[in-house]
């Protein structure tokens, strides 16, 4: 079957924004640490020779910070609108309803199941399957991010020449944020793999039967927590880790549907 997904440009525009914001890291990560290098290993005839070029780089520097979180926010702020498109899309290939202008095609991969909260379930743990699979390997990536990138500023902010309460603001904001978006990962993480567990247990107790009243609150709550963690976290998967793994984890995922019985 043919894979559309309508809101993929925006994912791309997403995307973009990201690859700019962390280029804009890496120039400013890269000129704090000549920087720090001059002022630690050279004399004061050398820094004072190439002051103006220092100072420059130090300007540089400030404003790819300040770009790096201005798209940052953006990209941020894009995902969370995109995001409520998804789930739009979602009700319409669980429901069979048509409140999206345009709706994937071969996105999710349920179309066994009936219309209905039990297909309503499947799509959501389909999702956070791939969402845990995902965030598993994405927490290797972030965790040397964080760790390469905050090296330059810290070592600039603890330096003998770290008084000045303006750089110091701007170089603290950078590892501030890193470190924050690497702990706000590892709860989304934690939280989707604890959902999971309830997706596995309530439709292992189902299996092929069709559901009955007393099921669906049972199906609603891992749904209702995995989409509140979603948009808390309001982080977007990485493409190249995702698309590169995608046919390993949709495998995995059929093979999850066969155990639990919700599959031929």
């Amino acid at each position: 079957m043919t894979r559309f997904v309508p809101f993929d440009a925006n994912y791309d525009q997403i995307r973009r924004l990201e690859k700019t914001s962390f280029t804009l890291l890496v120039v400013s990560a890269l000129l704090i640490m000549l920087n720090w290098v001059f002022t630690k290993f050279f004399d004061n005839q050398v820094n004072t020779q190439y002051n103006d070029i220092k100072e420059l780089a130090k300007v540089i520097s400030y404003v790819s910070m300040v770009g790096y979180l201005i798209i940052n926010v953006i990209s941020k702020i894009l995902f969370h609108n995109v995001e409520k498109r998804k789930r739009n899309d979602l009700i319409d290939n669980s429901f069979g309803t048509k409140y999206s202008d345009e709706n994937t095609v071969g996105y999710y991969n349920n179309d066994e199941t009936e219309n209905g909260i039990k297909k309503l379930a499947l799509n959501s743990y389909e999702s956070s399957f791939h969402t845990e699979n995902t965030l598993k390997l994405m927490l290797y990536k972030n965790l040397v991010i964080l760790i390469a990138f905050s090296i330059p500023f810290l070592l600039s902010i603890f330096s003998k020449n770290g008084s000045d309460i303006v750089r110091l603001l701007f170089e603290i904001s950078i590892p501030l944020t890193l470190f924050s978006e690497f702990v706000i990962m590892v709860i989304y993480y934690l939280n989707v793999s604890e959902i999971n567990e309830r997706f596995k247990i309530e439709l292992s107790n189902i299996g092929d039967l069709n559901i009955n009243e007393k099921d669906i609150p049972k199906l609603l709550i891992p749904v209702m927590e995995y989409y509140s963690i979603k948009a808390w976290a309001n982080t977007n998967l990485d493409s190249e880790i995702f698309n590169k793994n995608n046919e390993k984890i949709s495998e995995k995922w059929r093979k999850r549907k066969v155990k639990l019985k919700l599959q031929e």
